[in-house]
């Protein structure tokens, strides 16, 4: 059964549903130093944390991609989340929180 709906109540629906579809977009939290530039972008990783930050899967991100150029230091990283990550997060009332994490390692020191 298909609901009937005035045309005003017609278009306040469909303007509220496009605005929840385009401003549903993620968000991006980005930490970057400008004084050294960043090498190749990191594949991106997700991390799980539970119980409000308690328990927190992987426990520890080990950046293999700077162990492999041999620098301690990294120039950027960025946290994002999306809809869906959001929606479960609101639906678990914080009990799981996904997030994506991406970065780049500094640059090799000339020498």
């Amino acid at each position: 059964m298909l609901l009937q709906f005035p045309p005003l109540k017609k278009r306040i629906v469909a303007c509220l549903m496009a605005a929840l579809i385009f401003c549903s977009s993620c968000y991006t939290y980005k930490v970057a130093t400008h004084a050294q530039e960043g090498s190749e972008e990191s594949k991106p990783v997700t991390a799980h944390a539970f119980f409000w930050g308690l328990i927190q899967k992987p426990a520890k991100i080990t950046p293999t991609l700077c162990d492999e150029l041999k620098v301690n230091g990294m120039s950027e990283v960025t946290v994002k989340t999306n809809f869906g990550y959001a929606l479960i997060t609101v639906a678990t009332l914080g009990i799981w929180c996904p997030v994506q994490l991406t970065w780049r390692c500094s640059k090799p020191c000339k020498r």
